[in-house]
């Protein structure tokens, strides 16, 4: 019985030292890298992450992160401790640079107006500046 499971992890032994090792080198976190997409904006901030600090909430509010997706500056309301950043989330679809009161494609989606505010379809309202948070539409 000993032999035979001493037989079992010889062979299992050279079976795994048969095989040949594969030495990959790391790859990068995030495969690839952000690029322009057509519907891009002015202004748009190439270098966002989620998550991180940003400045710019009011105007040219758009940005990037790893991936593509398409990020927004916002303050965050009641955050402690107080800071005096916006921080990078997650937008809605972008549609580039639309006419405040055009026709918007669908609801819940983003653009930006020629002068840099965000936009945000309002369904049969069509874009209006300004930007949703916890209490509804916010207008700019």
């Amino acid at each position: 019985m000993i032999r035979k499971m001493l037989a079992a992890a010889a062979l299992g032994a050279a079976a795994l030292s048969a095989a040949p090792a594969a030495s990959a080198e790391p790859g990068p976190l995030y495969f690839d890298e952000p690029g322009r997409y057509e519907t891009d904006v002015p202004g748009m901030n190439y270098d966002a992450h989620l998550t991180a600090p940003c400045t710019n909430m009011d105007r040219f509010t758009f940005g990037r992160g790893p991936g593509g997706q398409a990020l927004q500056c916002r303050w965050i309301p009641n955050q402690w401790p107080p800071v005096y950043t916006g921080f990078w989330q997650i937008s809605y679809e972008l549609f580039g640079v639309r006419e405040i009161g055009s026709r918007c494609p669908k609801p819940q989606s983003a653009a930006q107006a020629p002068d840099g505010r965000p936009l945000v379809c309002l369904g049969p309202q069509g874009w209006q500046a300004g930007k949703y948070n916890g209490v509804g539409f916010t207008p700019m």
